[in-house]
């Protein structure tokens, strides 16, 4: 089952069940009980102290002392009024076993009442170490930094550019029994350049067993100004993918598109995408019309893939908080006659279409579930979950768009997936929205700058 229909049955179960119900069929569903059959590989889970709260199963595990991947057979008992039970994802749901990839890992299903109401359920892992550390402050301001906590990172983003080296001195408060392994209160980490993004503390819990924290310096999403590009006054500039390739923005030039250049703004530079026309006939492709572009992710590049886009786009990059907006610097302007490359006797061949181009920026915040890295080309991918979302569309029939404006894009969440975090964000901004299907008219400019998280 794809997420999307996933999300309109749970949406359309949630109608269902505010309707009048039919018989007094009930409105509960929840896990009555749940024990551990079997452990492998065999190693001790405290089976004695699991806890149920809210049909979240929590799972004792001491820290320093586990063996994964981890699988438990298990015996659920589900109330009397509950009719089923439906992964969260695409994967088939077995509530008799389940694997666990590390200790944050976990699984999200839904238990459906007899009225139809959907309540998300949790089987987790939590850390018995009591070994805990919190910020409580650092030396820069609201205005410069802020400081969020995810499973074992501390994580320091800033907001503005700030000068190198960084000396960062943080006031931490830990459990009362655990120690220090390197570290003494008041002492100040040294961050050189925007590549040293990490520094480690290691703390003792009273049993012995140890866990080592990351301290990390986080880039909203770093080169947001546009202001580094590399092969700059070439037929091959580009983005800079700072700081590494699908870790930062791209673009979908290439040796055939350079739909996106550095243009200078507000004393710096400012990405212009443009909608073209490529002649491929030569590769027997035909004329395609081609948008410019500018992503968080990266481009590969296939000449097998010329007449397929999002192919090569693979949008998202890692990303672990839950803004509520992005603001961005835009300008638009459209083209002056719509087109479509449509696809005849094997070649793309150039339709005039009534109606005026427009551009668009998305943005979407992903939970990549699945094993290895992330590919996504804006479809329905198996363990992928779309958790909020934004969008705004850039009107070519409205002239006032070609002037320069700040725009704040709201992102809205879908409150089924509140307990699931982060694991990537999406920023894709193109000069013709329909570009993926080869509709955009010629000349279409979409030039943005200063692309801000907010939280």
């Amino acid at each position: 089952m794809q997420k999307r229909i996933l999300y309109f049955l749970l949406t359309g179960l949630l109608g269902l069940a505010s309707c009048t119900k039919v018989n007094d069929l009930s409105d509960d569903a929840e896990i009555i009980s749940f024990a551990i059959t079997n452990i492998s590989p065999g190693i001790e889970l405290d089976r004695e102290n699991i806890i149920i709260n809210d049909n979240v199963v929590l799972i004792p595990l001491e820290f320093g002392r586990k063996n994964f991947p981890l699988t438990i057979s298990t015996d659920i008992r589900l109330s009397k009024t509950t009719d089923d039970a439906i992964s969260a994802n695409d994967q088939k749901l077995n509530l008799k076993e389940f694997t666990f990839e590390n200790i944050y890992d976990s699984h999200n299903f839904y238990l459906i009442s007899e009225s139809g109401k959907p309540h998300p359920a949790e089987i987790k892992l939590v850390d018995k170490l009591n070994a805990e550390i919190e910020l409580e402050s650092i030396n820069l301001t609201e205005e410069e930094a802020s400081v969020s906590k995810w499973r074992n990172n501390i994580r320091i983003i800033l907001k503005k550019n700030l000068s190198w080296p960084l000396i960062i001195t943080p006031v931490f408060t830990k459990t009362e029994d655990a120690e220090y392994v390197d570290y003494n209160d008041g002492d100040s980490f040294t961050f050189t350049s925007p590549s040293d993004t990490e520094k480690h503390i290691t703390l003792k819990a009273a049993n012995g067993d140890e866990r080592t924290w990351n301290i990390q310096l986080v880039s909203s999403i770093e080169n947001s100004n546009f202001e580094l590009w590399i092969n700059e006054g070439s037929k091959s500039v580009n983005i800079d993918p700072t700081p590494g390739e699908g870790l930062g923005w791209a673009t979908a030039n290439n040796s055939f598109v350079q739909g996106t250049k550095p243009v200078l703004y507000n004393g710096g530079k400012a990405a212009e995408m443009t909608t073209g026309l490529q002649n491929l006939n030569s590769l027997g492709i035909g004329e395609l019309i081609t948008a410019g572009t500018i992503f968080t992710g990266k481009f590969k590049m296939k000449i097998s893939a010329l007449n397929n886009p999002p192919a090569m786009t693979h949008f998202g990059i890692p990303f672990t908080l839950k803004p509520i907006s992005i603001s961005v610097d835009a300008k638009y302007i459209a083209g002056s006659q719509l087109q479509q490359s449509v696809k005849e006797s094997g070649k793309y061949k150039l339709h005039n279409l009534t109606g005026t181009d427009s551009g668009r920026i998305w943005v979407k915040i992903l939970h990549w579930g699945g094993k290895g890295a992330l590919e996504y080309h804006e479809k329905p991918v198996p363990d992928l979950t779309i958790l909020g979302e934004g969008e705004l569309i850039f009107d070519g029939k409205n002239q006032t768009l070609k002037n320069w404006h700040t725009y704040t894009i709201p992102i809205e969440y879908n409150s089924a997936y509140n307990h699931i975090e982060p694991t990537h964000i999406a920023i894709v901004m193109t000069s013709s929205r329909k570009g993926d299907i080869f509709i955009g008219a010629v000349g279409s400019k979409l030039t943005a700058d200063n692309v801000v998280i907010n939280y």
